[in-house]
């Protein structure tokens, strides 16, 4: 293989790697640290996406976007964690999430119809020396980096953090000490739909969406989440880079053989470390 192809397809790989680690940790943080089990998760993804296109068509700035996309998102996860989640058991939150994820997918269908809509923009892209690299899809890696580590930083610093740390690891324990666990958990709901709006954000600057976008998205936060080990928020991050480098090659090599092969990989990984790559026993 030629040196350049090589880096050319490393640096794609790479790329998306940081959009599928920005869907995929809200998901894993949800799961695993929340215990939320969120079958609505890809097509609450994808209502953002719709939300995304039509400020975009309405010519509304980027800033407009996310002052509409974020409280709206806080509201809505605040809203399910407080009067939903926290009423039912693990059950019936299944039986739940399932349920909305179809409503929320044919209310979508009738308002919007099932004509694929994207924001219809050409991809731009630049040469370092002989390696070609997309500049969207660079943007988007920065992006989500940035705010990735906006949220690991706000976990690991600060006091609401260190809430949020104890309701995770000590529920009883954080109760002793005086935290409010229903709102602390309400709150880290609600943040995590934020990142799923703002992912919605970056997918939407390199997919069109229907209503069925969803159970794709869905099932690659699952492959992600298990990969990396549940409730492993830095393995996801991993195995999402990892994911999207092996996605990259195949794609450019036997695109037709793209999702067997990922889950296909998936599978035996499955078979011989069932906890993930980077989760424990």
């Amino acid at each position: 293989m030629d040196l350049y192809l090589f880096l050319s397809i490393l640096s794609a790989g790479l790329c998306m790697g940081g959009v599928y680690a920005m869907l995929a940790v809200p998901f894993n943080f949800q799961l695993g640290q929340l215990r939320v089990t969120n079958f609505a998760y890809g097509n609450l993804l994808m209502v953002a996406m719709y939300t995304v296109f039509i400020c975009h068509n309405n010519d509304m700035p980027l800033w407009g976007t996310f002052a509409i996309l974020l409280p709206l998102y806080f509201i809505l996860g605040w809203f399910l964690r407080r009067y939903i989640v926290f009423t039912t058991n693990e059950n019936v939150q299944i039986l739940l999430t399932m349920g909305l994820a179809i409503l929320i997918e044919n209310l979508v269908q009738v308002i919007w119809g099932s004509f694929p809509r994207s924001l219809g923009g050409i991809e731009e892209g630049m040469m370092l020396g002989e390696v070609y690299v997309s500049v969207t899809r660079f943007k988007l890696l920065c992006l989500s980096l940035v705010v990735l580590g906006f949220g690991y930083f706000f976990l690991q610093r600060s006091w609401y953090g260190r809430c949020i740390r104890a309701l995770v690891q000590q529920p009883a324990m954080a109760a002793v000490m005086g935290i409010n666990t229903r709102s602390v958990a309400c709150v880290a709901f609600a943040a995590s739909f934020c990142y799923l709006a703002f992912t919605g954000y970056c997918l939407m600057q390199l997919y069109s969406v229907e209503p069925h976008t969803g159970h794709s998205f869905l099932g690659l936060c699952f492959l992600i989440a298990v990969l990396g080990g549940i409730g492993n928020l830095v393995g996801t991050v991993l195995s999402a880079f990892l994911i999207g480098i092996i996605s990259a090659f195949i794609s450019f090599y036997a695109p037709g053989y793209h999702d067997p092969i990922i889950f296909l990989f998936f599978i035996a990984m499955l078979l011989f470390k069932p906890s993930g790559l980077f989760g424990e026993a």
